[in-house]
């Protein structure tokens, strides 16, 4: 028995560091306890209920065929990248046409006059869209770039597919920041780019802010 457990632990250990890396569940709970530490609330189970239910990212969408879903930092839309608190926990995928899809949608937590949480299902808006076609490139961030480590930068050419909503310029492409939370987590992203973006196949390609701008049609 004692064999047969150490074994089921052995392999149980790499698939449990790929789950919580993938839901980013350490750094999410440490930002809970972080905050709660500073405010010092008097109900410390209520604050987290409203952290848990306001913060956490979102489902997946069970209507689109996925190659991969988890969950990142994103940069706040006109975000500093090198302030810790303008970085959120957010839902990302990639679906089979190359589109890197961020979710923004969050659930709708109110205090009621007991005292009490009240929690209603998250709205669910189009999620911002970066189609990783023709054009499209990323590369890491260094610590003079992002407050986060593992930082990376997507810059897609403008299009039909890429919404203006929430989005960055630079360059004319429209340029998303996200932060995995270990180099491995950083790699399969990039791994699961490289059929659609050029950053993968050509590394020493110069970055998206040093490339050519774009003439929007």
């Amino acid at each position: 028995m004692g064999e047969a457990a150490d074994g089921n632990e052995a392999a149980d250990g790499p698939a449990l560091d790929g789950y919580m890396q993938q839901h980013q569940i350490q750094p999410f709970v440490q930002e809970m306890l972080t905050e709660l530490f500073a405010a010092l609330p008097e109900d410390p189970y209520e604050y987290m209920t409203y952290h848990l239910a306001s913060r956490r990212p979102v489902r997946p969408p069970q209507d689109q065929k996925l190659i991969s879903s988890g969950v990142l930092w994103a940069l706040l839309p006109g975000g500093d990248p090198m302030s810790p608190e303008q970085w959120r926990l957010r839902r990302c995928w990639l679906t089979e046409k190359g589109i890197l899809c961020v979710s923004n949608s969050a659930a709708d937590v109110v205090r009621d006059d007991a005292g009490g949480v009240v929690v209603s299902p998250p709205e669910d808006p189009a999620p911002q869209e970066y189609p990783l076609e023709k054009g499209a490139t990323h590369r890491e961030l260094d610590e003079a770039e992002a407050a986060r480590p593992f930082a990376f930068q997507v810059a897609v050419k403008p299009g039909p597919l890429a919404h203006r909503a929430d989005k960055e310029l630079d360059g004319g492409r429209w340029v998303l920041q996200l932060a995995a939370s270990s180099e491995d987590q950083r790699n399969e992203w990039f791994s699961l780019f490289a059929p659609f973006s050029q950053a993968a196949a050509l590394p020493s390609m110069a970055p998206p802010s040093e490339l050519p701008p774009v003439n929007e049609e």
